[in-house]
């Protein structure tokens, strides 16, 4: 279960787990390393790590889970038994992975995912309490947080990768529809984008665009929007997100660890 306090704490570690690396984020700083699929790389790493810092640094740990796409199923459907049939819906787990699954409490849903067994199995040998999460759990938590309808009934909040963007259109606080595309260039988040405002037929006077923070690296996407919807605010209008923070592949995630 998600804990309402997203940001980090006083002494509290989180491993982000990606598919090309891993980056330590703690409250001051964010180390990405590249372990290029060699599983004893992390495992080394993370041995390395915490027998140098966390028995006097730190006092909550996580691992969060960016490689992979998650899908939700409501409560009132889930069956532990069929994991397999929820993520092969709408994604092809590869065999070297295992399914596991965060339970968002306020929504009523569970949020299934695959991990791979290793680093599972490592995380597990270390003896610490990790708390384990996929992203996306972070992010509908985050959302339906920052969600209102004083000015629209609609809104898309929009997150964006380095790689990849996350769509969420939200109608009075809840969540009606969830998706994460591939982007590498503007032409593919406008693609994207536009085949959800059609697919739920969404007026220019009826929602708003809201994206997660505002980081200098992503400013090109969101000038084109303007071209297009007038209606666009960002979660925070304070500076751009420090560049240590480009380190990590989902920036407006990096300061965030359950």
């Amino acid at each position: 279960m998600l804990n309402e306090n997203n940001n980090y704490q006083k002494k509290s570690l989180s491993i982000h787990y990606f598919k090309n690396g891993f980056s330590f984020c703690t409250n001051n700083s964010i180390d990405f390393f590249s372990h290029q699929g060699h599983i004893s790389e992390f495992e080394y790493t993370v041995r390395n790590f915490l027998d140098k810092n966390y028995l006097k640094n730190f006092e909550y740990f996580s691992i969060i889970f960016f490689q992979n796409p998650s899908t939700l199923v409501p409560y009132v459907f889930f069956d532990k038994q069929r994991l397999d049939d929820y993520l092969n819906l709408y994604f092809k787990k590869p065999k070297a992975e295992i399914l596991i699954y965060d339970k968002l409490i306020n929504q009523e849903k569970i949020n299934v995912y695959s991990v791979p067994k290793k680093i599972y199995d490592i995380i597990d040998k270390l003896d610490i309490d990790f708390n384990i999460f996929h992203y996306n759990s972070l992010l509908i938590k985050r959302v339906l947080n920052l969600s209102s309808n004083k000015k629209f009934s609609k809104q898309l909040f929009i997150h964006m990768h380095f790689n990849a963007m996350d769509i969420f259109l939200v109608k009075n606080k809840s969540l009606l529809f969830y998706n994460r595309f591939v982007i590498k260039k503007q032409n593919d988040f406008m693609y994207y984008l536009f085949f959800v405002i059609e697919q739920f037929d969404l007026g220019p006077l009826q929602f708003e665009i809201v994206f997660l923070g505002r980081i200098d690296a992503f400013e090109s996407y969101y000038e084109i929007v303007k071209y297009y919807h007038s209606n666009i605010t960002f979660t925070n209008e304070e500076p751009s997100i420090n560049l240590k923070f480009l380190k990590h592949h989902a920036p407006y995630l990096s300061s965030y660890f359950n």
